[in-house]
This record gives structure tokens, C-alpha cells and sequence, in this order.
């Protein structure tokens, strides 16, 4: 697995300070990055920006589900060679209901044939609300059963922590699907900001022996981060190298 940051991280020094930020990750050894929207750059200064600083994107989360937003997700890719696109968020109530979860399954189907006719792969991300049950079926496994097969999934462990799923089943059940992961740490009930990845109540030592050799990525992440955030990444970084 190779291991690289999500730049939503550290969004507030993005905008502080753009070059230093980007520099500073790139002296930690970080290599790989994913995006959270341009931070006000165009995609093509951008993508000359990581070149400068020897970081690529590897994955972007975006609006794909919108045509306009789909249509500018796809240029962006495209500007900054980027591979993925991540559908990072849909309203909760999207999972309330089987007829609801169909419909938007088959939205995804749709928009990833025409991600896919870009040369780009559609991944979709999970939050907490996925995993409710509706009437007696876990909504995130009713989800995954009608999307097409060539949608990954980007697995984000500490959200589903957060629902009281257990990680080592989700990658056993989907190890097909999933090729990224989402490394956050920290308290689990009730959540707190965000601390190292390695540092928190998550049990990464034993998850990363569990994970197939289909997941391909890992992106750290915080939401939030009460320390340093550099002084965070790079403890996490760290950890992550040493247990992957």
C-alpha cells in the first residue's frame, strides 16, 4: 500500500500559506496527496504547484453528482492527471430507504460510465450513516450490491467506527471492491478531533494485517486536529510506514 495525505487536512494553512504548506508536506517524505477542491486555484496552476513540489494526486474528492459539477470534476482530473474522482458526501436521508439507496446507486452507475469514458474511476466514500439498517439489512451492503462493479469504494475505518461497524469485516466482505482507505484516529464514542493515526483508539497495528492486497491506497486524514497538524501528519505518517 502506499501511503499518502488527504490536502482537506490542512486546509486552513492552504490558505495562509499555499507554497510553505505544500512544501512542508513534501519535507515530511509525503509523496501522494488527494483533493478537497482547488483552494481557489485554477487546475492548471494547481497541478504546476505539486509538480514544484514533487507531489501528485493520486484521487480528488468532487461534485460528480451535479452535470455541471461533473463536467468541471472531470476537467480538473484531467488538468492535474488525476485518476480518481470520490463522490464525498450525499444527504444521509439517501440511506433511509430502499428505494431511495436503488436510485441513487443507479445515479452513481450512470455517472461512472461517463467518468469512465474519460479514462477516470469513480470511487464513493463513507461516512457513518451508511451503515443503518433497514429492516433488518445493513443499507451500506444493500448500496454496494447494486453498484457496478467497476465503482470502488474508499473505505474510511474511523467513520465506521463511529456506526460500531467492525473495519476487519467491512475488508473482508468487500476486499473486491475496496482500494483505498481513510486513516483517522481518535476517540470513537463520543467523536473528539482528531489525533496521530496510531495514537487514538482505533486499532490500526491489527487492521493493516488484516487488509488485502486490492487496497492500493491509503490517504491520512483529519478533520479535525487541536495540535500541530504538520506535528500530527507526520507522527501518523510514521506509524502508518512502519504497520503497512
Amino acid at each position: 500500500m502506499i501511503t499518502g495525505l488527504q490536502l482537506y487536512s490542512v486546509r486552513k494553512e492552504l490558505i495562509v500559506g499555499f507554497d510553505n504548506t505544500l512544501e512542508a508536506i513534501s519535507r515530511m517524505g509525503v509523496e501522494y496527496v488527494e483533493l478537497a477542491g482547488l483552494h481557489f486555484r485554477e487546475p492548471e496552476e494547481f497541478a504546476q504547484k505539486l509538480q514544484q513540489h514533487n507531489l501528485r494526486a493520486v484521487s480528488m474528492h468532487c461534485d460528480v453528482l451535479t452535470p455541471k459539477g461533473l463536467k468541471r470534476s472531470l476537467a480538473e482530473a484531467e488538468s492535474l492527471n488525476c485518476d480518481y474522482l470520490v463522490c464525498p458526501w450525499v444527504e444521509p436521508k439517501t440511506f433511509s430507504s430502499e428505494k431511495d439507496i436503488s436510485q441513487f446507486a443507479e445515479k452513481l452507475n450512470q455517472i461512472s460510465l461517463k467518468i469512465r469514458a474519460k479514462g477516470k474511476t469513480l470511487c464513493y466514500h463513507n461516512h457513518d450513516f451508511e451503515f443503518q439498517t433497514i429492516e433488518g439489512e445493513s443499507a451500506f451492503d444493500l448500496f454496494v450490491a447494486q453498484l457496478a462493479p467497476n465503482i470502488k469504494l474508499q473505505f474510511d475505518v474511523y467513520n465506521a467506527a463511529l456506526a460500531g461497524i467492525s473495519a476487519f469485516e467491512i475488508l473482508e466482505n468487500y476486499a473486491d471492491r475496496i482500494n483505498m482507505l481513510h486513516l483517522k484516529d481518535g476517540a470513537i464514542s463520543p467523536a473528539k478531533p482528531n489525533v496521530a493515526v496510531g495514537s487514538g483508539k482505533m486499532d490500526y497495528a491489527s487492521l493493516f494485517e488484516a487488509i488485502s492486497e486490492t487496497v492500493e491506497w491509503n490517504f491520512i486524514e483529519f478533520e479535525t486536529c487541536k495540535s500541530n497538524i504538520f506535528g500530527a501528519v507526520e507522527l501518523s505518517r510514521r506509524f502508518v510506514d512502519r504497520h503497512s
